[in-house]
């Protein structure tokens, strides 16, 4: 099993077309063409699996100045998510646990943080298996429930 990631230009989105979730996984993220639509302040990033696009995730580099239970300099993971063919593979837990080393080569930042709603247990198990910390608090203002703040140290 070899899993990759690499940066992901605007130019290269459409390699995310066919990607899709199952209807109980559709509420925790859009799809890479949706959520890369006004990317300010967000890089996409693709995730690779045997040489395949499998899935995809942003990097928010305001997150530590937008979100106040964030310290400032952090950023943040937003929309990761495994096309619906590639899931029950391992390649969640794979990225996740591939991002310690490849997000210092991307951005200076001390942590990488993001929240994980609580209806969603199998997202939180592959961020803690990758080696995201629970910080034990709970997000309450998203529109769609709980979340809990998790956070990767990146030094």
């Amino acid at each position: 099993m070899s899993i990759t990631i690499r940066p992901l230009p605007l130019s290269e989105l459409h390699l995310t077309q066919g990607f899709n979730l199952p209807p109980d996984q559709a509420g925790f993220a859009d799809m890479p063409m949706v959520s890369m639509r006004n990317p300010d302040g967000r890089d996409g990033h693709l995730i690779e699996y045997n040489g395949g696009p499998a899935g995809f995730f942003a990097i928010d580099r305001h997150y530590g100045a937008e979100q106040t239970y964030a310290p400032e300099g952090v950023i943040g993971l937003r929309m990761f998510l495994i096309d619906h063919a590639q899931q029950g593979k391992g390649v969640a837990s794979g990225a996740c646990r591939l991002l310690k080393t490849y997000l210092p080569q991307h951005y200076d930042a001390p942590e990488c943080w993001l929240t994980v709603n609580e209806r969603n247990p199998g997202a939180r198990k592959a961020y803690l298996n990758g080696g995201f910390v629970d910080t034990g608090e709970m997000y309450l203002d998203g529109g769609f429930g709980p979340q809990h703040i998790l956070r990767l140290p990146l030094r």
